[in-house]
């Protein structure tokens, strides 16, 4: 963004520039990077940009948003500049220490929830359970207890920084009472946790790429040890298919993520381990295969 313009930097004026300096670099929606950056910056809503299209930028403001538009320039993720991601229509916290929450992920959210229902118990009878295993910011769990009336949540991953952002996602959405954070390998269950030791639905979102698999530029801030998983792709997806009928109900659902082609590999995991019934591949909104969805044979 140029430092010094005869016209005045007005808020319909930055928006404009931004939007096509942004769109020029490649990056995934620029109009809406703009906005939230300019938001971030003014210390306003989105929203409230609409209504201040003629608004004048003060020195200081300007120059924050100089500064926020030049890392998102060079791809440095909007939602890790801000602080903060939308999912699932929820505000939340993400850092350097957790992926950030894709819309495609808001699918384990519906498909938890349509299991939940269907295991709830009458009045009294006790809470539904669910594991989300490798949490991240916890944005399916919290996603989930958001939604669903007598739930509990046990969300855990490996890094510790990462259970502190889903732990506070959690309590800023008043939800700490419903969602349990704790650090664990994948499926190891935690000492604490004992409640935990008969779900009705397992989630996961674990590492699915490959060493040495071509990223975008933007995946590069986030956190290696969330997206890689070695030579083999599937060796955490394997790992969970592999422990969770230990932790399942019976007719309890299985529900992961996987990466764009892994669809066949992670259906014969599920059908070969004989614990599930066919499972089902669900597409995402670019038409990927993206989900399985598997039940423990009763």
């Amino acid at each position: 963004m140029p430092s010094e313009s005869g016209t005045p930097w007005t808020v319909l004026r930055l928006l404009s520039w931004t939007k096509d300096y942004l769109a020029a670099g490649g990056a995934d929606a620029p109009r809406l990077s703009a906005e939230v950056l300019l938001a971030h910056a003014l210390g306003c809503k989105r929203i409230d940009l609409y209504t201040r299209h003629d608004y004048r930028p003060s020195p200081a403001e300007l120059a924050s948003y100089r500064g926020l538009v030049a890392r998102a320039g060079k791809a440095e993720p909007v939602a890790y500049l801000v602080g903060w991601k939308e999912f699932y229509s929820l505000r939340l916290k993400v850092t350097p220490d957790v992926l950030i929450p894709r819309p495609e992920t808001e699918i384990l959210v519906s498909e938890a929830l349509a299991h939940i229902h269907r295991f709830a118990a009458p009045q009294g009878a006790g809470p539904v359970r669910l594991w989300d295993v490798c949490t991240g910011s916890g944005c399916v769990a919290v996603a989930v207890a958001s939604q669903a009336r007598d739930v509990q949540v046990l969300a855990t991953d490996i890094s510790p920084a990462a259970v502190a952002v889903a732990a506070d996602n959690a309590a800023a959405h008043g939800l700490a009472a419903s969602v349990r954070c704790r650090v664990a390998d994948l499926l190891a269950l935690p000492a604490d946790c004992g409640d935990f030791a008969e779900v009705q639905v397992i989630t996961g979102n674990p590492p699915y790429v490959a060493e040495g698999d071509a990223v975008a530029g933007s995946v590069k801030y986030e956190p290696r040890g969330a997206l890689y998983a070695g030579k083999d792709a599937l060796s955490f997806i394997r790992r969970v298919v592999a422990d969770s009928p230990k932790f399942l109900a019976p007719g309890g659902a299985l529900i992961l993520e996987f990466g764009c082609g892994q669809a066949d590999e992670v259906r014969n995991l599920m059908v070969d381990s004989g614990a599930f019934e066919e499972p089902r591949i669900l597409r995402d909104h670019q038409v990927i295969e993206r989900t399985a969805v598997a039940l423990k044979r009763r």
